[in-house]
């Protein structure tokens, strides 16, 4: 047998549907034909599979014989009970291993769907965000050192509460902002900068969003999402001031924990 006889024949080969003189001479060739072994394995895995997801048990014959009756009395033969009867007829176990295994993909894709709802991508949007206005992506849309004036100027444009934060003894300027989106999400988007660290700082509506899942730690009583990449170190803090913000910078972890737990809000 060629290699293009034994893939025609493989499936009824593994159903042991096949006789001996046919049987020997496929097993003979898959002996000497790597590529046909190897997709006689493929194939004998996925019916393994199949086969572990079926249901084991079997109909009553009192119901298996009402069923046939059923089917035979169906008018006009061309009917969907016809053709399954006869494919069941002529192919049961491999109708059934197809049915149980479109059974599988269909519910593994509904798990998927709704299980493994995509995580809102905010801390890599975040660091996108920093590094684009670092290299000029974009421009602030409000230019301005004074956080009430910044704060004024988002009034109306966003449906949350936005504090731009205020640094009191620390030389760190705020230097503007800008409203950005992120995945259709409305952004507040604030930036610092001190002699040597630059600070993105970013306002948003959490609301039904689905946050990656990432180191946590606590600093004076407040709970930071922690996340680090590309040289940068990416926080979250769920509250600041009635509004979720996401900060990055190239400032030292502990350095800009300690610097936003104690933030404080501008006064409008």
């Amino acid at each position: 047998m060629n290699c293009e006889e034994v893939r025609e024949y493989l499936l009824p080969f593994i159903d042991q549907e096949l006789n001996k003189k046919v049987s020997s001479e496929i097993e003979t060739h898959l002996h000497s034909c790597p590529l046909c072994s190897r997709e006689f394995k493929s194939e004998k895995r996925i019916e393994s599979a199949i086969k572990e997801k079926m249901v084991r048990d079997r109909a009553p014959l009192v119901l298996r014989q009402k069923l046939i009756r059923q089917i035979d009395r169906q008018e006009p033969r061309s009917s969907l009970w016809w053709v399954l009867s006869s494919l069941f007829q002529s192919r049961p176990k491999r109708v059934l291993a197809s049915m149980a295994l479109l059974a599988i993909i269909i519910g593994s894709f509904y798990i998927y769907r709704t299980v493994r709802t995509p995580y809102f991508p905010l801390f890599q949007e975040a660091l996108n965000n920093h590094t684009d206005f670092l290299t000029g992506g974009f421009s602030l849309e409000i230019a301005s050192s004074q956080a009430e004036e910044v704060s004024r100027w988002f009034e109306g444009k966003v449906d949350f509460p936005v504090s731009v934060p205020e640094f009191p003894g620390e030389e760190i300027e705020l230097l503007g902002g800008k409203l950005i989106r992120i995945k259709d999400q409305d952004v507040v988007y604030l930036f610092y900068r001190s002699e040597e660290h630059d600070i993105s700082f970013l306002m948003h509506d959490c609301t039904g969003v689905r946050l990656p899942r990432v180191r946590s730690v606590e600093v004076h009583g407040q709970k930071f999402d922690v996340f680090t990449s590309q040289g940068y170190n990416v926080i979250h803090l769920e509250d600041h001031h009635e509004t979720p913000c996401t900060i990055v910078s190239n400032m030292d972890l502990q350095l800009l924990l300690e610097l936003f737990s104690r933030t404080q809000p501008s006064s409008v």
